[in-house]
């Protein structure tokens, strides 16, 4: 079993042995996948770095960011056919595994995997499908910031500290609040977005640079200019400006000049925080840290944020990109019962209200779409909580229960889980409790909901998987998303870090040109030919020149 950190930017997995969690390693000794999916020309499946740097040059040719989309029916089309997120993703779990395996030397086939706190029961659901795809169990699902909590606090013995964990990563945001102290990790409440984070940033400073400018870039150059926003966001985390080339001319960016663009997206960020302190009924003085977490929230702004909101300076002893992976790893630990880790108890919340749909009567007319809570947001789990509602009419003999989660008092604007259909409620002369039926919710630590509906008259039970999910799967369509990917199986010429070096190379000649291109062109001319050759130290070799030409192009990347 290993820890998975499947993110929106970057993906990552880790291990737990030997009384400590470790980030595992690619072949070129990069800890961090992006998230990302793209068809070569010749028709190959790339995952990783070298999907990303196929779609600066391609952009038709695959899919990033996909993570967002998990649990909806969007799709995407590319390599000539539709993609779905859960495809996309099944591709990155599968990456990993393969990654694990190769670091551990023996078979991989069950996992840890983390996922945003405030994700939906589809999104969850959709995680599980593709983590079936790529030939993984799925343990556990463990909330992202209650992972990191877990990284900071397995071997922290000091007196009971209450901590903030902010984790803003590539596409989703969450806020938990916990206490820890003596083995113990107790998570009091969780609230968040789940489409707000660094690519939102991103692209807020790319659109108003070129509104600033009045700049009208094609398509491509649009997607290379995307590439040095992101060099630029990550530039200006240490320098007060930086420099970027739009079309003809160079600009020059401020902190102030991000700041300004991407004001109205910091305003979101606090809200949530105040929300998460109100649930868990606690004031940011009785805070004794705030620990950061993913890698948008090394951003100035976050800080600054933080200070003035909370009056603390936030925690960065841990790796903001690293600390969900390794906190993935200690649950891992604590599935397996871990010898390290047999005194750590770990709480976890349930991030949404969850309830069902009912009619109420109003002045002698039906009212529908109102929200009857039956497990409020941010209560430990797992749990079990029940309610009686009764049906509108005596001589009703069905109910199609609706099952929603959210906040809002009316079912429109919450999410709807699925639905329950109950028959043989009709009432008959003597009988107890006609019309009336129990309803049980029970939620468990991995956000799986089950519900049971009992009516009382008859004591009979009715208890039924979700229909009507977006982004679900039944059993057929996962074992047709598996054999369709069964057959992408690896070449030589298609093992990771030479694909990647490829892709990098290829996207690097794109931008050189002279004498420059020329050495490019033989360099990578030699290593095709050591690749069909399968020859391991004509490989070897001429990847190792290559890697040197092409290095110095990108050294913000390779950090």
């Amino acid at each position: 079993m290993v820890g998975i950190d499947l993110g929106t930017t970057n993906s990552l997995v880790a291990h737990f042995e030997n009384g400590s969690p470790v980030v595992l390693a690619n072949e070129s000794g990069e800890t961090l996948t992006p998230s990302a999916v793209a068809i070569a020309e010749d028709g190959t499946v790339l995952v990783g770095r070298a999907a990303r740097d196929r779609l600066v040059a391609a952009p038709d040719s695959g899919r990033a960011f996909f993570k967002r989309d998990m649990g909806t029916t969007t799709t995407y089309k590319f390599g000539g056919r539709t993609w779905t997120p859960v495809e996309c993703s099944a591709l990155v779990l599968r990456e990993m595994k393969r990654l694990a395996e190769l670091r551990l030397g023996k078979p991989v086939d069950s996992a840890v995997i983390t996922v945003p706190a405030y994700f939906l029961d589809q999104q969850r659901q959709a995680t599980v499908e593709a983590a079936q795809i790529a030939g993984l169990k799925v343990d556990r699902l463990l909330n992202e910031p209650t992972a990191a909590a877990l990284a900071y606090g397995y071997r922290n013995d000091a007196e009971i500290n209450t901590l903030l964990v902010f984790d803003l990563g590539g596409g989703t945001f969450d806020v938990t609040l916990l206490e820890s102290f003596e083995g113990v990790v107790e998570v009091k409440a969780s609230s968040g977005e789940s489409r707000l984070g660094g690519e939102d940033y991103t692209e807020a400073l790319m659109e108003a640079l070129i509104r600033k400018h009045n700049w009208k870039p094609e398509p491509a150059q649009r997607i290379r200019f995307r590439e040095q926003i992101e060099k630029v966001k990550r530039a200006l985390t240490t320098e007060a400006s930086t420099q970027i080339t739009m079309g003809d001319k160079e600009v020059e960016v401020t902190r102030k000049d991000f700041g300004e663009a991407t004001h109205e997206l910091t305003l979101r960020l606090r809200p949530v925080v105040r929300r998460c302190l109100r649930d868990a009924q606690l004031t940011a003085k009785q805070l004794d840290g705030v620990l950061l977490v993913g890698g948008a929230s090394r951003m100035p702004v976050i800080g600054a944020v933080l200070l003035d909101e909370l009056d603390i300076e936030p925690n960065r002893s841990l790796d903001p990109d690293r600390v969900v992976a390794l906190g993935a790893a200690v649950q891992q630990a604590l599935c397996v019962r871990d010898e390290a880790v047999r005194d750590l108890v770990l709480t976890d919340v349930c991030p949404h209200s969850l309830g069902v749909e009912i009619s109420k009567m109003m002045s002698n007319q039906v009212d529908n779409g109102y929200f009857s809570p039956i497990i409020d947001r941010n209560t430990t789990v797992p749990v079990s909580r029940s309610q009686t509602y009764n049906t509108l009419h005596p001589t009703q003999d069905e109910i199609l229960l609706k099952v929603y989660q959210g906040e809002s008092r009316m079912v429109t604007e919450n999410q709807k889980i699925g639905e329950v259909r109950v028959t043989g409620l009709r009432h008959f002369p003597g009988q107890k409790h006609p019309g009336v039926v129990d309803v049980r919710f029970s939620y468990d630590m991995n956000g799986i909901l089950e519900v049971e509906i009992t009516i009382l008259s008859s004591g009979q039970k009715v208890a039924q998987v979700f229909e009507q999910r977006p982004g679900t799967m039944n059993k057929a369509d996962i074992a047709d998303a598996i054999a369709r990917l069964r057959p992408l199986k690896l070449h030589p010429r298609d093992f990771p870090p030479n694909r990647a070096l490829l892709e990098r190379a290829g996207r690097l000649w794109s931008d050189l040109k002279g004498v420059d291109r020329e050495v490019l062109t033989m360099l990578i001319d030699k290593f095709e030919r050591a690749l069909a050759s399968q020859l391991p130290e004509q490989i070897h070799s001429t990847a190792a020149e290559l890697t040197e030409f092409v290095r110095p192009y990108f050294p913000q990347e390779e950090e």
